[in-house]
This record gives structure tokens, sequence and C-alpha cells, in this order.
């Protein structure tokens, strides 16, 4: 056998091997991820929804209180540390104009507000979820950074994206800070840089992908 054969011979086993240990994935994914992200968000406004606060849209106008003995380190679930966020969120989102803000009196020396939702916050108002939620955004996928076929099939696909129909409110580091937990919210809201998703599947009994977790109708607390 020449040299010519045996490495001929050589490349197609170092592909089929290849293609064994990784497995042939055709699927054309920026496509299917962008259909994906606007199935869940037919509108185009609703890739991202921020938990506001525990008020319901009939329970405004409501009037702040205080509950003593606040400090940063409690519980996220103790009434206390609930209801100071609570009176912290309205006032941010009051400064950016979803909500109304009115001194009705004070508690000591602490001025009480009356807050009460605007024209403006009543448009990116959600009620599929409990409370107050404001949702925006459209994910626009720009490229698929890598397919991770690490757990049997369960691939986990991580692509960059840039969003549309962003709200200035948004844009107010403030806003976007209180939501750390969403890990691309100042890359998607600013567009400074990409943002960074994943999508998560789950092989169906035919080969077949079946989306679990995806980017577009995210619920950030």
């Amino acid at each position: 056998m020449n040299n010519k054969k045996i490495k001929h011979l050589l490349l197609s086993c170092s592909l089929i091997l290849l293609s064994l240990l990784t497995g042939c994935d055709n699927t054309d994914y920026k496509t299917r991820i962008q259909k994906e992200n606007d199935r869940n968000n037919p509108s185009g406004n609703r890739a991202i929804c921020l938990y506001v606060n525990n008020l319901e849209s009939d329970m405004y106008p409501y009037t702040i209180k205080y509950i003593p003995g606040y400090h940063k380190d409690m519980y996220y679930r103790d009434p206390i540390y609930v209801n100071h966020k609570l009176n912290h969120r309205l006032a941010l989102y009051a400064k950016e104009g979803l909500f109304t803000e009115e001194l009705v009196g004070y508690d000591g020396d602490k001025p009480l507000y009356r807050y009460d939702l605007t024209d403006e916050g009543r448009k990116y108002l959600d009620n599929r979820w409990a409370g107050t939620n404001f949702c925006f955004g459209r994910v626009v996928v720009e490229k698929i950074l890598k397919v991770d076929n690490q757990w049997k099939d369960k691939p986990m696909v991580i692509f960059s994206y840039h969003m549309d129909n962003v709200p200035n409110w948004i844009k107010n580091p403030e806003i976007y800070r209180l939501y750390p937990g969403y890990g691309s919210m100042e890359a998607a809201v600013t567009g400074n840089e990409l943002a960074e998703g994943i999508h998560y599947y789950s092989k169906k009994s035919d080969g077949t992908l079946r989306l679990r977790v995806g980017v577009s109708g995210s619920y950030v607390l």
C-alpha cells in the first residue's frame, strides 16, 4: 500500500472516529433558534419579563409602608426584606415613567409615597405571572458559538444575539442591575456588545430535538 492510500485511510478513520465521538449534527441551529424565540414571543415585545413587585393591577394606587429592622443581609423572603425591595423598585420605576409617584404624608420623618401605573407602564405590563411584571424585547440570533453534546441526548447550544424593541427605561443601570441573576441583561439591553444565550434540548425517541429551555419568555425575579 502506497503512502497516498495510507494517508487517505488514516484520514477516513479519523473522520469516522470524530463522528462517533461527537455525533453527526447537521441542524441549522441559527434558523431553528430564531424560530423558537419568535414562536415563544410572537409580539416581539415579550422576550424578557422582569418581576417588579407582588402587587396586582387592581391593587393600585398603592401607598408604601415602612417596616423597621431591614438590613441588606436578610433572607430574601423575609417580609421586612420584601417590603424594602418593593419600596426601592417602585421608586426606581417611577423615575422612568412607569409609575406615578405622589407624596401623601409621613411616617415619622420618612416620606410616604403613593404609586399608580401610568399608561406607559401598562404598555409593558404582563399578566402571565402573579404581581406586576414589565416585559420587553425580541431576541435576534447573530451566531452559533458552540454545540455541546457532553450530556447524552441532551445537547446544549450557545449562541450570541442582540435584542430589538428595547425601551429606554431598561437601559438605566439602576434598573437592569436589580436583576443580577440574568447574566446577559446588560449586554442585551445596552447593545454595547452581543449577549450570549443558551437553548437546552432533549432528543426524542425518533431522534428529533425538543426544546426544553430557551431564552425568550425568561421570567427574571
